[in-house]
């Protein structure tokens, strides 16, 4: 069974890989999401407080990694699929918003320290992209919805918000205890 499950694995990843190359790397589909990504890392690399530089980059890594996790479970259960990928070879490079969502998550982090001005923000901007952004990228062929709804996608990217600003306060808390 395990040969056969990397048998299949292999051609699986060789279509794959023949897709990527002969049809997605370098269209149109390509270019708007190199330029989508290197747009948002600029604007997060330009009004990332200079101050707390470590602390926000920590919050933008931590929303990445939450954020490639999921888009991985996603993607495994075929609850929706990115036509068209960044770089096919590196999972966390898929995804259509790789950079996008860990950035606004950072800023919004950054620039909301109260919980409740936090809250609404998070609310805001994950509406925005969950019924707003992501239509416009399932129209545009960037995004396959199977076993999902943009309804999920908010809940999902509210939940993220939350749980990166958990994470971080806790990380803040225990720095402050440290050096009190």
């Amino acid at each position: 069974m395990v040969k056969e499950i990397e048998r299949m694995t292999s051609t699986l990843h060789q279509m794959e890989m023949d897709y990527w190359i002969h049809h997605a790397l370098f269209s149109f589909h390509w270019w708007v999401i190199l330029v989508l990504n290197a747009v948002f890392l600029f604007l997060f690399l330009s009004f990332i407080d200079r101050q707390r530089i470590l602390l926000i980059t920590l919050a933008f890594m931590i929303s990445y990694v939450i954020t490639s996790i999921l888009d991985d479970i996603g993607e495994y259960f075929q609850l929706w699929i990115y036509p068209y990928h960044f770089l096919q070879f590196l999972a966390p490079f898929t995804s259509v918003e790789f950079i996008i969502v860990p950035s606004i998550m950072a800023l919004l982090y950054q620039t909301f320290s109260r919980w409740k001005s936090f809250l609404i923000a998070d609310f805001i901007a994950s509406l925005v992209i969950s019924f707003i952004v992501q239509p416009i990228f399932v129209y545009l062929d960037f995004y396959k919805l199977n076993n999902w709804t943009y309804t999920y996608s908010f809940l999902v990217l509210f939940g993220i918000g939350v749980v990166v600003k958990l994470i971080m306060d806790f990380i803040k808390m225990k720095q402050f205890n440290r050096t009190a």
